[in-house]
């Protein structure tokens, strides 16, 4: 898909940017009506309001489909806020508006946000919120365009709002809301692209589910049952990735079953990650409700009967609308939360091992997550190791020998600089570990370099923590974590030139005959690579203008088609497909420094690209950094010209 360019259209002045981004969060939570950090456990609404018998509620018996509840195990629910204290900082108390999206944001222990959507407009008017708006309990708006700002809407299409979760750690969403609350809704309203800077400096993201299903509906670019990406307009969680043994998915399995909520959790009996979610509408004749909350299969995390139970309904299903977990995580575990700065809960496949529906990861590879820390018992006793299978083979341990000359910095992250090394058969004492959790340039429990076991190659990997006494002893696993590594080029790369229009390529195609007519080239050719993503295409011409012409032209695998997601779709009689038809003579002449075709000098560059992340790490200086560019290969075709 082609990204808008938003290069040249913000318009944010300086100093007011300054002062938003540190601005006091505590005088933020000042203008919430309700002491949401006093609300733990899993945040919820429900779909219709009720008559509860169980506990006195304050403001009556009545729970609404606005109210912001709280459930924890053994504990039930509790109310937390009423639709009106989370609209009382948008001058709002007496209309309940519903509680659609939801999502809680814990700055620390005293400071805790909340962002959620509402299932109506607002009473003060739609300048002031819509229903697909994304709010926050310290009067932040942000528009729906914005949140699609990346997906090439109409901006004045508002697809609603279902479900919303805010990736970043918790500096990195302090720095968002501060950012947020010094941008004016209309800004971001009639400039949406200002919202991917935010979100980019921040690195944060915002993903979410709408209400409706954009057009064409033959062939929709997402579903309302799909997780979204507002920072880079992708699908992070298909509908049929969340339930891949339903029917799920248009227009291939055949039915949207929608995403009412969404959240990244940790199961509080295994403390593992899991994704909480509901959906629209009901499932397996009825086993599976439509306010249930479920996880990946899908299968049952709580009943809506459970979640509502001690309030003491006088019916056992009133539906799920918004879910944000307030589970605290046992940190005495391990598990792995990110690949390469991907989310593993929200945005890797785990039955293919791609995230963002469709992306492999490549070359040097970061592992994070949990392992225990110095509050727990095992801290100065044991040891870890990050182990992968390649393609179902034997495991085998992530190493960092000395040679590597991987250095971390002791706390606090400056003074004399300490390896971070592995024995020999790759395990890290938890002790070591430490050193790198406190310098804040990168927290790797390992990073595997890829390119050295899957060398020009495509791979399926299962990775996960071993942890066991120092020198041996029993062993305690992570859950396994699955990704796909692609470190192979784009193969097969081959170009040829044409006269506009003909079957056959110049006899000679170093030296192009114009045949005394304006010059028109079809410009065909051949790739193949599993995660094809896009070729550029740029020519240029040197000489007598005394510098470049050039111009680049670029072509996603789902722009025409001749292309595919693994490269050219040839069919007989074909050799090749058309990737450009270039008039040659109208580009140069276009140029200020053109005119009249030179004879020498022309160059036609190609650049195929592949969809992996590639990662590099520094070890000297602990950074780890990203190309999102892909594997690619070039080929050039230079030429003379006999106009």
């Amino acid at each position: 898909m082609n990204l808008p360019d938003f290069s040249g259209r913000l318009v944010f002045v300086a100093t007011a940017l300054a002062s938003a981004l540190y601005l006091s969060t505590a005088q933020s939570a000042v203008a919430q009506n309700a002491n949401l950090a006093k609300c733990t456990g899993l945040w919820f609404s429900t779909s219709e309001d009720f008559f509860s018998q169980g506990p006195r509620l304050p403001g009556g018996p009545v729970v609404s489909d606005g109210d912001l509840l709280s459930y924890e195990i053994g504990s039930g629910t509790t109310l937390c806020a009423r639709n009106e204290e989370l609209l009382n900082v948008f001058n709002i108390s007496r209309y309940d508006h519903g509680l659609d999206a939801l999502e809680k944001i814990e700055i620390n222990k005293e400071v805790v946000f909340a962002a959620f959507s509402t299932e109506i407009d607002s009473v003060n008017g739609a300048a002031q919120f819509t229903a697909g708006d994304l709010l926050f309990s310290n009067g932040v708006v942000v528009p729906n365009n914005a949140l699609l700002a990346r997906f090439d809407l109409p901006r004045t299409l508002n697809l609603g709002l279902d479900a919303v979760h805010i990736e970043g750690a918790p500096n990195e969403k302090r720095e968002l809301l501060a950012k947020l609350d010094g941008t004016d809704v209309d800004q971001l309203r009639e400039n949406p692209g200002i919202l991917i800077e935010i979100l980019e400096g921040t690195n944060t993201d915002i993903l979410f589910s709408t209400e409706g299903t954009p057009p064409e509906v033959q062939k929709p670019r997402f579903l309302d049952g799909d997780l979204l990406s507002a920072r880079n307009g992708t699908i992070v969680r298909s509908n049929n990735d969340l339930l891949p043994n339903l029917p799920s998915g248009l227009p291939d399995k055949g039915v949207d079953y929608g995403l009412d909520a969404y959240t990244p959790a940790i199961d509080s009996i295994e403390q593992v990650p899991i994704e909480i979610f509901s959906t629209e509408i009901q499932a397996r004749k009825n086993t599976i409700s439509d306010g249930d909350a479920l996880t990946v299969g899908p299968g049952i995390y709580l009943r809506n009967r459970d979640l509502i139970n001690s309030l003491e309904p006088l019916d056992t299903d009133m539906g799920l609308d918004a879910l944000a977990a307030g589970i605290r995580v046992d940190t005495c575990n391990s598990f792995i939360t990110a690949i390469s700065h991907v989310d593993v809960n929200a945005r890797i496949n785990p039955a293919t091992g791609l995230f963002d529906g469709d992306r492999p990861f490549g070359r040097d590879i970061r592992v994070q997550g949990e392992v225990p820390g110095p509050e727990c018992d095992v801290y100065r006793t044991h040891e870890f190791q990050v182990r992968v299978s390649i393609d179902g083979a034997p495991e085998q341990p992530v190493q960092h020998p000395a040679s590597l000359n991987w250095m971390t910095l002791e706390a606090p992250c400056a003074g004399l600089a300490t390896p971070y090394t592995s024995d020999p058969n790759g395990w890290f004492a938890l002790t070591a570990y430490q050193r790198v959790v406190n310098c804040p340039n990168d927290e790797s429990l390992a990073v595997w370099r890829s390119s050295a076991d899957v060398p020009g190659d495509v791979a399926t990997v299962d990775m996960r923590i071993v942890l066991r006494p120092i020198g041996g002893g029993p062993e305690v696993s992570s859950s396994t974590v699955r990704i796909r590594v692609d470190n192979k080029r784009p193969e097969n790369v081959v170009m040829s030139l044409y006269k506009a229009g003909e079957t056959d390529p110049f006899d000679n195609q170093c030296k192009i005959d114009g045949e005394g007519n304006p010059v028109e080239i079809d410009i065909r050719g051949t790739f193949s690579d599993d995660h094809f993503r896009v070729y550029s295409l740029s020519w240029s011409a040197d000489g007598n203008i005394g510098g470049a012409v050039p111009q680049t032209m670029t072509r996603t695998y789902n722009s025409r088609p001749a292309l595919s997601d693994t490269g050219t779709v040839v069919t007989p009689p074909e050799t090749d497909a058309l990737l450009e038809r270039f008039d040659l003579t109208a580009a140069f002449a276009a140029h200020p420094q053109g005119g009249v075709l030179i004879e020498c000098g022309y160059s036609i560059r190609m650049v195929v690209f592949d969809r992996a992340r590639l990662g590099g790490m520094d070890w000297d200086e602990n950074i780890f950094s990203i190309d999102d560019g892909g594997n690619r290969t070039p080929y050039t075709q230079s030429f003379c010209l006999v106009p």
